[in-house]
């Protein structure tokens, strides 16, 4: 984490700006540009919430404490005391958070910790490709996208936040899994951050970002009203707002598709991958090598899923 950015962070609770104190600190380097940023430390709101940074990514959602309890015990001596203050205050709103996200971060965490960075592609699409699909998409071109700031809400793998960066612009990833963590690692320009946090509490102010972008993201939370609502505000006036959903088909493979997904979506994470692996991926991988067209089974798989999910 660069430490630049506790200055845009807020509370995703109370919208409070945060007090950094750092643990430990990483020299990366960026071409010919060395950065020391901050590997692991604490974030923490004038209400009492604490938000870690482990592995060089802040830690934003409700939950986040009490997923890396050893780490702040490890470092606060009287964390049990302050843990027990924020719970007795928060209680609802954490059971909440925990009951909304955990079946979302084990399932895109394990999408996105295959996918292999240098080898895969998304959607087909290599990183270049994705970066000309963003300027026909929202309309835009390479000049005026730069010394501007872009949310890339629902980031995944990172790849097109970092690429969309080479544009000039600075970027911000979010994602609801550890995805970002190896979004974080493999990231290779200087201007793009990656946070783990809740798009229903996204951590900054109103009005923060040029642009908010959203793309295949916010139709996977529980409430897709509520989510556009959330993210929506955090565009400046006279800013860019885009989102792109999947569109409803009346169709029979779309029904098909709706009663398989009300099926599957009831087994553990790791059966719905291994049924996906087994019945839908060797059909993927035959048809597209009858068209002429190469893709590893780990892009196929999360092809499929995608469909599905």
């Amino acid at each position: 984490m660069k430490e630049t950015l506790v200055d845009l962070l807020r509370c995703p609770l109370t919208k409070e700006k945060l007090t950094l104190e750092v643990y430990e600190r990483e020299e990366r380097t960026y071409g010919n540009t060395t950065i020391s940023e901050i590997k692991s430390g604490l974030l923490t709101a004038p209400c009492g919430y604490l938000y870690p940074i482990v592995k060089g990514v802040p830690r934003l959602q409700v939950e986040s404490f009490l997923e890396h309890d050893n780490f702040l015990r490890t470092h606060i001596k009287d964390y049990e005391t302050l843990k027990k203050k924020i719970i007795s205050e928060y209680d609802y709103v954490i059971k909440l958070a925990i009951k909304k996200n955990k079946k979302t971060k084990q399932s895109f965490g394990m999408e996105w910790n295959m996918f292999r960075h240098g080898k895969d592609t998304t959607w087909d699409f290599t990183k270049d490709s994705r970066k000309q699909r963003f300027l026909m998409e929202i309309n835009v071109t390479e000049e005026s996208l730069k010394g501007k700031r872009l949310f890339d809400v629902g980031c995944g793998n990172g790849v097109l936040t970092s690429g969309i960066s080479e544009f000039g612009i600075e970027t911000f990833g979010l994602d609801v899994s550890n995805s970002v963590e190896q979004a974080y690692i493999h990231n290779t320009n200087p201007n793009v951050h990656y946070i783990q946090g809740d798009l229903q509490l996204p951590p900054f102010a109103s009005e923060t970002f040029d642009i908010v972008y959203s793309t295949g993201v916010i139709h996977h939370t529980n409430n897709t009203e509520l989510s556009f609502s959330c993210i929506s505000g955090l565009t400046k006036k006279g800013g860019l707002l885009y989102v792109w959903l999947y569109r409803p088909e009346k169709d029979f493979k779309h029904n098909a598709l709706n009663f398989t997904r009300a099926i599957t979506n009831k087994f553990p994470i790791k059966v719905q991958y291994w049924l996906f692996l087994i019945f839908l991926v060797p059909q993927g991988l035959l048809k597209m090598r009858m068209r002429g067209k190469k893709r590893n089974w780990r892009e196929q798989l999360i092809r499929d899923r995608k469909s599905v999910v």
